[in-house]
């Protein structure tokens, strides 16, 4: 090996840090003097973050190099400053060259290896690494058992970490308070909050982060009574809540679309001199924006604009205002908003493009939509998979299959994979089409690139052929995905049962429609008007009347498309005395008829001087709604 000397020295210590200059002017100092300058030196860098990937490598090859070979301290220095910057599997690399030289690692080394283990979550090969501090006699301590027990509960792994926690209690190591925050964080993400409860309880000292977990994963859980008796219990000793603390209740009140509660501690925290910060306001914004409430949403958005200077409504703000006016069908504000994002100097990022392009295509706005899509890629961002796979379901829905087909060419070019909803989009839009083989050529596609079809893509595929008339061939596929591992559903299930009406094979039908409860299954008003609409069109008005009666006596109730159907097949079958008694009903649940049904009831009351006598005994209300007629 080469001898490191003055000249030396100096260059490699230059090397890849231009801006780091180490003069070392020992003309006559004996040579283990200049190698304690440069192991300090080493050493004190990693310490302080100063070596990227390549230097860190670098100076473990210079390292290896040095006589004598430095301690394994050095070497620890640099394996965890390489580790500290994310890069897991290059630790292993560099060690696999220490076992080579023979280097011998100690305690330290090895919870070095076993912490890119367990960030890897790779915990496999930690336990490998657990069996080695053994196999060499270390005594483990509690930095090792923590690091056991972090990996564990990144790996999900939570009751486990909790078993070996206890192991380290009776071994009297004393676990540190990252040790008891990352198994209590554990233990609430596999939603055994109990369990949680009791770990904290154990703790001397338990501080407010601990209990915040707690707190937040009450609130997720829909426990908002247990989460404000935990808060109030926190106070009782002298912990003080924090944003966080305050956060998981309002997030936890607004779940449950409880906004005075939400309001009061969101008051409570302000007069606690706790600032509340933009996701404090997020949460209370995406609440009422949940719920329907945007004048609530609106108040808290303006008051965010009060406190300029200390921020303003961000990005992520306006982009859930954003959203909620979409969904809404409101196209106009949810433009003015993004036009008031620009102005206030907040940039939108490829998920506010993504949110407004969704509302300009729910609003049939394609030309909008294209243009707002051509204008992503002028401002720099690049579209992502949503980007395209939103556009594209846009042009299928509005009759553009060619459009659509453009742009998932264009989408593969770009790079981007595309996924289930992309192909359920294409699929969807070919069988609308009517291009039955080239839909059919997509799907076989996407399994040849090994892409997995979900639900929502057999659903897709399952509706284009039974709405074009391949019911058999749709049967077939549906006997695919349970092979394939798709789990049954009332949607697909739906699509068949429609599927089999339309060409008149309502008795099988009625048989698969059975079977959906038999699978456990819960049935909803979908596809019980599914059934009834197919009942209907083969003039089986009874049947249809009593499944009107049945699905309220399971506890799914009859929709206004429910009680249509029913009275539109009775009518026109001119059974006018079932018709006004499934009117009445109707009448009875405050709902109305449709277009298609008043249409008939005009023809009716022209025709039959008895029914509109029928008509004239329904309630008053409903009397004023055919008083024209």
């Amino acid at each position: 090996m080469p001898r490191i000397g003055v000249r030396t020295l100096t260059p490699f210590l230059l090397h890849s840090k231009p801006y780091i200059k180490i003069q070392i002017h020992i003309p006559n100092s004996p040579k283990f003097e200049i190698q304690e300058k440069f192991l300090h030196y080493v050493k004190r860098q990693c310490k302080f973050g100063k070596f990227n990937l390549s230097e860190a490598r670098f100076f473990f090859d210079k390292l290896i190099h040095t006589e004598p070979i430095p301690p394994t301290d050095t070497f620890n220095h640099i394996l965890g400053s390489i580790s500290k910057n994310g890069c897991f599997t290059d630790v292993f690399l560099l060690y696999h060259k220490m076992a080579v030289l023979q280097i011998s690692p100690d305690l330290y080394t090895l919870n070095i290896l076993m912490n890119c283990c367990s960030r890897l979550t790779e915990m496999r090969y930690g336990w490998c690494v657990f069996g080695e501090i053994i196999k060499r006699g270390f005594e483990i301590d509690s930095v090792t058992f923590g690091i056991l027990i972090q990996g564990l509960c990144y790996g999900g792994e939570a009751l486990l970490a909790l078993q070996v926690f206890d192991k380290m209690s009776e071994q009297a190591a004393q676990a540190r308070d990252f040790t008891y925050g990352i198994l209590i964080n554990g233990l609430c993400k596999a939603q055994k909050v109990s369990l949680a409860i009791q770990l904290l309880n154990k703790k001397l000292e338990p501080n407010v982060q601990m209990h915040s977990m707690i707190i937040d994963a009450l609130c997720k859980e829909e426990r908002i009574v247990e989460a404000v008796n935990f808060y109030e219990e926190m106070v009782g000793k002298c912990i003080s809540p924090d944003a966080y603390t305050y956060c998981s209740l309002i997030n936890g009140f607004c779940r449950l679309g409880k906004f005075v509660d939400a309001v009061t501690y969101f008051d409570r925290m302000i007069s606690e001199g706790i600032s509340p910060d933009e996701y404090n306001y997020n949460s209370l914004i995406h609440g009422f924006c949940r719920f329907n409430l945007f004048e609530g949403a609106i108040k808290v958005f303006n008051h965010m604009k009060q406190r300029k200077g200390i921020f303003s409504p961000g990005v992520v703000t306006f982009t859930i205002m954003i959203d909620h006016l979409c969904k809404q069908g409101k196209i106009v504000e949810a433009r003015e908003f993004f036009n008031q994002m620009i102005e206030n100097g907040k940039e939108p990022g490829i998920v506010t493009y993504n949110t407004l392009i969704y509302g300009l295509c729910l609003a049939d706005c394609m030309d909008e939509a294209e243009e707002l899509f051509q204008s992503i890629e002028i401002r720099g961002i690049k579209h992502d998979v949503i980007t395209y796979s939103t556009l594209i379901h846009g042009y299928c829905k509005r009759q553009g299959v060619d459009n659509a087909l453009e742009l998932f060419t264009k989408m593969v070019e770009e790079g981007l994979k595309p996924t289930n909803a992309t192909y359920s989009a294409i699929i969807g839009g070919l069988f609308q089409a009517g291009r039955v083989k080239t839909a059919k050529k997509f799907f076989e596609e996407m399994e040849i690139n090994g892409l997995s079809p979900d639900g929502g893509v057999y659903a897709a595929l399952l509706d284009g052929l039974c709405k074009n008339g391949l019911v058999e061939e749709a049967l077939e596929f549906y006997e695919k995905a349970e092979r394939n591992g798709i789990k049954a559903s009332v949607e697909l299930y739906s699509i068949l049962v429609d599927g089999l009406c339309r060409v008149g094979r309502v008795e099988e039908a009625t048989k698969m429609f059975r079977e959906i409860r038999d699978k456990g299954l819960v049935l909803d008003v979908v596809a019980y008007n599914v059934m009834i609409n197919g009942l209907c069109k083969n003039g089986k008005s009874r049947e249809a009347d009593e499944l009107l009666v049945e699905m309220e006596e399971k506890g799914c109730f009859p929709d206004s498309i429910s009680f249509n159907t029913v009275i539109w097949c009775f009518l026109k079958k001119d059974d006018t005395g079932n018709a006004i008694r499934v009117l009445k009903d109707m009448r009875a649940r405050n709902l109305k008829p449709n277009e298609a049904v008043v249409t008939m009831i005009l023809h009716r009351v022209v025709e039959d001087e008895d029914f509109r006598s029928a008509l004239d005994s329904l309630p008053s209300t409903w009397s004023k709604d055919f008083e024209s007629l």
